[in-house]
């Protein structure tokens, strides 16, 4: 009788340890995979984004990016207008419903590029927003330099504000193509070499190095090793993961 029930006790028990050393296996299976799957799923995307990029992206849109370079703060899409190592002047654009929000930062420049008959007084106003609905500017906001915000109310055909160009088109071009691409920042410095960086992610940038002829002999030899150590997407065009 003894023996039975410790004949019992032992298969009973057998059953539980083989049970949990299947746990076990089980758990370190699952989690292997995950780990294994978290490693490789942020290149498998960035290299997604980068192909895209690379096999559709035209000649028209690369130069529109040497003269705007792309950043994101919040919600608000931000665009630099470039001139050699200088920052000419920002823009935020930005939609919400039915309106469109373009806001001005150093606009004194910016009149180059869309002239207006509107007064930027920029001794008392370091910013302005433009709010625009079907064509038309319905509201200004200025902010002064001690910060506080200005308001008023109007109704000016876009047109008329910006009769040579209007900005409103050109930063929802730009943007439209940061949605179409769906890079988070690009750089480019003409002062530095004909090349344009896309950061797909944080932690992963495409280059795009179409030649080497102009750039500058200060700089030359890190720019072309820092493309060299990236991984070859297609000819001028590499994917570096820039930290582990």
């Amino acid at each position: 009788m003894n023996n039975d029930i410790s004949f019992t006790y032992l298969s009973v028990s057998f059953k539980i340890v083989r049970r949990f050393i299947f746990y076990i296996a089980t758990f370190l299976s699952v989690t292997f995979n995950i780990k294994c799957n978290t490693s490789v799923q942020p290149e498998k995307v960035a290299e997604q984004v980068a192909l895209n990029i690379v096999n559709n992206i035209d000649s028209n849109s690369l130069t529109l990016l040497k003269e705007y370079s792309y950043g994101r703060r919040g919600d608000n899409d931000f665009w630099q207008r470039l001139s050699a190592d200088t920052t000419l002047y920002s823009c935020s654009y930005k939609r919400n419903h039915d309106t469109v929000e373009l806001t001005v930062f150093v606009p004194l420049n910016f009149t180059n590029d869309f002239v207006s008959p509107f007064i930027f007084d920029t001794s008392v106003y370091y910013q302005y927003t433009f709010f625009q609905r079907n064509d038309t500017i319905i509201r200004i906001l200025q902010v002064d330099n001690l910060g506080q915000d200005h308001i008023n109310d109007t109704s000016l055909l876009t047109k008329d504000l910006f009769p040579n160009k209007d900005p409103f088109l050109k930063f929802a071009e730009l943007t439209a193509l940061k949605d179409k691409f769906d890079f988070i920042g690009t750089s480019y410095r003409s002062d530095i070499g004909d090349f344009i960086i896309f950061w797909i992610t944080p932690q992963y940038k495409l280059t795009y190095l179409p030649d080497t002829s102009n750039m500058s002999p200060k700089s030359k030899k890190y720019w072309l090793d820092d493309f060299l150590k990236g991984k070859k997407i297609k000819e001028h065009w590499s994917l570096l993961k820039v930290y582990e």
